[in-house]
């Protein structure tokens, strides 16, 4: 077995994946400057992250950093694409099994054998994909989110490369969500006063908050008072339906 360890170096690299000044974005699915960086992080062909409606079989956005040369697309691929998405569970894994956070791997499905051979494998083999590894997103009223990694050739993504991408899973996905706030108009708020305010939505009283997130209940009261500012609101009620107005789970 693969032993899986990150060294000091992964770490620091995995900490420039997630700089706040690379959350820019606008006018994108995700932040063509993360994407950038996770590639330096874990080399590959392409990046893409999609978001689509698969019981619609429509894709709703893209957004894909590759060194691949364009492809033609033609006609019945969409048809193509869905058919064997719903077919197969290499694609449609989130919908079967309802795991929406564990990283997976073609090769948790396939060997390299039976992705030349298989049907399972025949998108795949048709746009030169070797190796692929998902990384899901928190669905939203029917939306899919995921981000894929794909090489063309060369050694297949490791055990190694599986668990930084689940460490740094959530981190990405609060780079979504912050892309979702700003198109929404959300005023940026520090990572402590959204971590409470998640706590004011799941119902905790500011006593239960402060014991929580160990500092005095005063403190507690200030931080709401700040948010409410900066959220132009004057109640708990009004700054929770003001800062999660997208589905926030993870």
């Amino acid at each position: 077995m693969e032993q899986l360890t990150v060294t000091e170096r992964d770490l620091r690299r995995m900490l420039d994946v997630v700089d706040h000044q690379r959350w820019g974005g606008a006018g994108q699915e995700f932040p063509r400057e993360v994407l950038r960086a996770l590639r330096e992080l874990i080399p590959a062909d392409d990046i893409t992250f999609q978001v689509s409606r698969p019981h619609d079989r429509v894709f709703i956005g893209l957004e894909e950093l590759s060194t691949l040369p364009p492809e033609d697309e033609e006609d019945g691929w969409d048809d193509l694409f869905w058919k064997l998405y719903w077919r197969h569970k290499t694609c449609s894994r989130p919908q079967r099994t309802g795991d929406h956070e564990s990283v997976w791997m073609l090769s948790d499905y396939l060997s390299v054998r039976q992705l030349v051979n298989s049907e399972e494998g025949l998108w795949d083999r048709m746009h030169g994909v070797r190796s692929e590894i998902a990384v899901p997103f928190p669905e939203h009223d029917g939306e899919d989110r995921r981000m894929l990694l794909f090489r063309t050739d060369g050694p297949g993504f490791s055990e190694r490369e599986r668990l930084m991408l689940q460490l740094l899973r959530p981190h990405l996905v609060e780079i979504r969500r912050d892309l979702e706030r700003r198109r929404a108009g959300i005023p940026d708020l520090t990572s402590r006063q959204w971590e409470l305010l998640r706590l004011v939505a799941a119902g905790h009283s500011n006593t239960q908050i402060a014991r929580r997130l160990f500092v005095a209940e005063g403190t507690v009261r200030k931080h709401l008072e700040n948010i409410y500012e900066r959220l132009g609101v004057n109640s708990r009620t009004a700054a929770v339906a003001t800062a999660f107005p997208v589905a926030d789970t993870a």
